[in-house]
Formats: structure tokens, sequence, C-alpha cells
């Protein structure tokens, strides 16, 4: 078995490497990066989205960071809400984060209001019954355990 001395590269080798890094970096970022979704202006159709499962919603942390967090939604009366129980995001919003909904690759400016009322929570549960059925039956079983109802909030056009 021979054994081959492999030469250490030169300076001008170690030069134009380095010259390249920065490039060869870039080309995989462009290569392996995802498109940024596409903001939308104004409100969307949430009946025309009343069958998408899951929507992502996208607050900012204390620090800054943004937190994405998918969720299921429904309607109830024409209007799009969420519910959430103890969640850091929910915190986000109460604390006056800004909200973006991505849905479907396209991203809206929105508010969310936290709402309050047993009738609310009533027909939201409903709605998300009707829509999610046996998931929904599962959390609905572990709300029987909890000593609180889950946080409602309702999606309104950004103020």
């Amino acid at each position: 078995m021979r054994a081959y001395a492999r030469a250490a590269p030169s300076r001008e080798d170690r030069t134009v490497r380095l010259a390249l890094a920065p490039l060869v970096v870039a080309f995989v970022a462009l290569l392996t990066a995802r498109p940024a979704p596409a903001m939308e202006e104004g409100f969307p159709d949430w009946q025309s989205l009343a069958d998408v499962d899951v929507i992502h919603v996208v607050t900012e942390d204390e620090d800054g960071d943004p937190r994405e967090t998918p969720v299921w939604f429904v309607m109830v009366d024409g209007a799009p809400y969420l519910r959430t129980r103890d969640s850091r995001w929910l915190d986000n919003i109460v604390r006056g984060s800004p909200v973006v909904v991505r849905i479907e690759g396209l991203e809206y400016e929105v508010t969310a209001e936290v709402v309050e009322g047993e009738a609310i929570v009533e027909a939201v549960n409903d709605a998300s019954a009707a829509k999610y059925g046996w998931q929904e039956s599962l959390l609905a079983f572990g709300r029987w355990f909890e000593s609180e109802p889950s946080d409602i909030l309702k999606l309104v056009p950004k103020r």
C-alpha cells in the first residue's frame, strides 16, 4: 500500500478559497431559502378560507423575536375566532405585539381581540367540534378537567 503525501495548499490557493467562501455560503443560502410570504393588504375573505384547518399566528416575544404558532380557527357569525389557553403568543398579543396571520402562503396584519362571555365560548367550542370532529373531542375531554375556560380571540382588521 502506497502512502501519498499531500502538499500543503499554497498561499495563493488559500487566498482564492478564502475569497470564494462567502460566495459559496451565499449560493447555498439562495438554494435552500424559501421565499418570504407575500404581505397582503386588507383583511382576508375568511368565508373563502373557512375550510383551512390551520393558520399561523405570528407575534413578537418581549425580546423582539418572532413567535409563529400554528392554530385552529373557526367561523362564528361570519367572523374568525381563535382559542388558546395560557400561551406565550396570547401574552404577546395582550402586551401589544403586532399580529400577522399566515394563511396558505399569504400574510395579513390583523388585530386579535380577546372576547369574553359564556355565549361566545360555547359558540366557538360548538363550531370547533363541527369543524375538527374527533380531534376537538380530545381537547374537549381535557377541558373538562380545567378550572378556567379557554381564551377566545376574534380576528378583526388591523386598526
